[in-house]
């Protein structure tokens, strides 16, 4: 035991949080040391020496808990480079052809914005808990002395909310152009574009609560089904996990006590199905858990009429947490919140389409746009298997007692090991060389001469939620600079397309102003493989400090107490503010610390897989009273 609760402290104090957060995952509400061992009328009477007979406690502890440093939250599920300001996260979301977009922005060609669109979205997360912890105490000593039994039950009504507000800079009055998505030629005065602007989503709220994005008669453009993010509170009522333990006191007196435990905890709680980012979670993800605990404690001064002393309290457990069924939504390695941006669908059936330079050499390409479009979400959500090594909590505890009266201060130490998370088997989860990232490429190209339209087979590996390859030159629009951007420029394994017909055309985007060029298209296209996927888990630890004061009523049969404590629990930081705060509404540069410029996206033989630290800090208050029997 002592080995384990050493490796955990260890472990949680010396790691860092450096990333993305794939689902916030917290402390169960039943896993709460310094709420069950405070106050004298509990903790003096159970654990009782030189017993003959059955005897008992039962309490009751309403507790309200809220969360602090929404900031933090944030920074877990969106990453550090934002502006943090008033507790508010701040991120920009911009059209691909503003000028001057930040280099962090979101990129708003992925939700169905126009592509010179502007705003901000504001998140500021809060979780609340309304709970009634009932525990109950048997001495068992008429079987064996100093065996008892505990059994905790709470009752839990948890609020989570974003608090997700989009302040509209500008809401963008550009379509998108002709090939950027669709087939269509379609003109809006002098210009010529593919899709026009109230076709397009009328803002980014919209995006996130899944509703259709984009209107098209001739492409397929899925909306968001998983880690949406609700505009509103989302609360849920159950039972969180049903600790029970079985213990004996092997070293008893009345000064002190050694006993240890056998402790098993049930599901009762909820479990992620990955539909909502922040949905709101009862008990510790719906595992079964297994372990061993310690309590003692060591009264090491009293008074002559013993109607004053000190005592200290030591209370350690430690279990594994057994292999549950969950739902979660991943993004792909090297590419946080990637989750968020558009992929295409491809298919083998190619038609009119070849690649190659000179033209010569141009031959099919293996796959082809197949006109449906999602967000990668949609194809990374998984049933999965989670198992947790270790958990554990260490909590220490000072308490003094004046007659009836004591008062209690503590400190707990929680810590949880990194989730181990493997895919069900026999589970047709993904479907290999189909999807592969659009980021800013043209998808279709047009004949030249008769325009004709033909899908294309480019992609994007090495777009992010920032930006595409093709990378818009500085929001400039005249026609010699970002020529290249409609081009292709950035496609992967870039090559000119032709048409298969005889003779052999080139395939053309078309310019705003009309004029055309031809566009590169890929040969081949890169797509995303099971093994680019980061099945990465989370870990998480906090320090809690605690105080408590408690009056017991004494009389022949029972002797009934209550009390009122409060609590403060601080997580671990997931990374130091690398943002310029200097301005509070506007969303600035910043650098990624856990980003490596060598990190490619790639599929390797190991596969890729990441584990971030994800905890809550938050205060709480209860009330605790109950009786001795």
């Amino acid at each position: 035991m002592t080995k384990q609760i050493f490796w955990l402290v260890f472990l949680f104090i010396t790691q860092l949080a450096k990333g993305v957060c794939p689902y916030f995952s917290i402390r169960s509400q039943s896993e709460n040391a310094a709420r069950e061992i405070v106050g004298a009328g509990w903790n003096f009477q159970i654990n009782y020496c030189n017993q003959k007979n059955f005897y008992g406690n039962i309490s009751i502890t309403p507790e309200y808990t809220r969360s602090f440093r929404p900031q933090e939250i944030a920074q877990s599920l969106f990453g550090y480079c934002a502006t943090t300001c008033n507790d508010k996260y701040l991120v920009g979301i911009t059209g691909s052809h503003v000028a001057n977009r930040s280099s962090y922005d979101w990129l708003a060609d992925y939700f169905g914005l126009p592509t010179d669109y502007k705003g901000c979205i504001s998140f500021e997360p809060r979780i609340e808990n309304i709970l009634a912890d009932v525990t109950v105490f048997l001495g068992l000593d008429a079987w064996l002395e100093g065996l008892y039994f505990k059994v905790q039950t709470p009752l839990v009504y948890t609020r989570w909310n974003l608090n997700a507000c989009e302040t509209i800079q500008n809401i963008g009055t550009e379509g998108y152009g002709t090939g950027y998505f669709n087939d269509t030629l379609a003109s809006e005065g002098t210009s010529t574009y593919g899709i026009i602007r109230n076709k397009l989503t009328p803002n980014f709220q919209n995006y996130m609560i899944g509703w259709p994005t984009i209107r098209s008669t001739d492409v397929s453009f899925l909306p968001l089904n998983f880690a949406k993010m609700d505009i509103k509170n989302r609360h849920k009522t159950g039972i969180s996990d049903i600790q029970m333990s079985l213990g004996w006191n092997c070293y008893c007196d009345w000064d002190y006590n050694v006993g240890f435990n056998m402790r098993i905890a049930a599901p009762t709680g909820t479990r992620t199905d990955a539909e909502y980012l922040f949905e709101p979670i009862i008990g510790n993800g719906h595992h079964w858990e297994i372990g061993a605990g310690l309590n003692s404690f060591w009264t090491w001064w009293k008074s002559q009429d013993e109607c004053k002393a000190w005592t200290f309290f030591l209370d350690a457990h430690a279990s594994h947490l057994l292999k549950t069924s969950q739902c979660r939504t991943f993004d792909l390695c090297c590419k946080p919140l990637s989750r968020y941006m558009l992929a295409a669908k491809f298919n083998t059936h190619v038609t009119n389409l070849k690649a190659g330079d000179p033209v010569g050499n141009a031959t099919t390409p293996s796959t082809q746009f197949a006109g449906i479009y999602s967000p990668v979400a949609n194809i990374t959500t998984f049933p999965v298997d989670v198992d947790i090594r270790l958990q554990g909590e260490v909590t220490c505890m000072l308490q003094y007692i004046h007659n009836n009266w004591s008062c209690d201060i503590g400190y707990n130490f929680w810590a949880r090991s990194c989730e181990n998370i493997e895919y069900q088997c026999g589970c047709d989860q993904f479907e290999e060389n189909t999807w592969a990232l659009k980021g800013d490429a043209f998808m279709y190209g047009f004949a030249e001469g008769s325009l004709v339209p033909v899908a294309l087979s480019a992609s994007q590996s090495q777009s992010t939620i920032y930006k595409g390859t093709n990378n818009f030159p500085g929001g400039d629009r005249s026609k010699t600079q970002p020529i290249e951007w409609y081009q292709n420029s950035g496609v992967d394994n870039r090559k000119p397309s032709w048409t298969t017909k005889t003779p052999i055309v080139a395939l053309n985007t078309i310019l705003p102003d009309g004029e055309i060029a031809q566009v590169y298209t890929s040969k081949n296209p890169i797509f995303i493989k099971m093994c680019d996927i980061d099945i990465g888990g989370t870990k998480a630890h906090s320090h809690k400090f605690f105080a408590h004061i408690d009056h017991t009523w004494c009389n022949n049969h029972y002797s009934p107490y209550a009390g009122i404590g409060f609590e403060v629990e601080f997580a671990q930081s997931p990374c130091a503010n690398s943002c310029d705060n200097s301005c509070c509404y506007s969303c600035n540069n910043c650098e990624l610390p856990y980003i490596s410029s060598s990190c490619n996206y790639c599929c390797n033989d190991s596969g890729c897989t990441s584990c971030e630290s994800c905890a809550l800090s938050q205060w709480g208050i209860w009330i605790k009273c109950g009786t001795a029997f």
